[in-house]
């Protein structure tokens, strides 16, 4: 399978560890965290839009799910969970990818979120933060 990149596009709002301190908020509210744009010409409908995307978050009290989700404009296209447990893993880098395939042409806004999923927990993303897309013709 012959790719060529068409566009490229990356948001990096922190770039190292406690850059920031956002706290998770209890679904069903969530937090944009990083947004980006990209283009995909008429020419190149058969393509796939590659996300990578990296937070660094700590869980500050009591186990707590982290949910994280990815949008194209208000559609959901993904999600992952992760968990943080402050007696084990109190920081943690998460890094996920997430393959969109044959969007349709034109602009599109990609968007990542975080939410907390139990209650009386608490967790704060601290940085990293980044997003990044790639978008091949195939």
């Amino acid at each position: 399978m012959v790719k060529k990149i068409i566009d490229y596009n990356v948001s990096v709002p922190a770039v190292v560890t406690n850059q920031v301190h956002i706290p998770v908020p209890q679904t069903p509210a969530k937090t944009i965290l990083a947004e980006l744009g990209i283009f995909i010409p008429h020419e190149d409908h058969n393509n796939r839009v590659e996300l990578i995307a990296t937070i660094g978050a700590s869980g500050t009290f009591s186990v707590v799910d982290v949910l994280f989700r990815v949008f194209r404009g208000t559609q959901e296209i993904f999600y992952t969970l992760q968990g943080f447990e402050t007696g084990y893993e109190h920081y943690g880098v998460v890094t996920f990818q997430v393959i969109d395939i044959n969007v349709p042409t034109g602009a599109h806004g990609y968007s990542l979120y975080v939410e907390k999923l139990n209650e009386g927990g608490e967790a704060a993303v601290i940085g990293p933060i980044n997003l990044s897309a790639t978008v091949y013709a195939v």
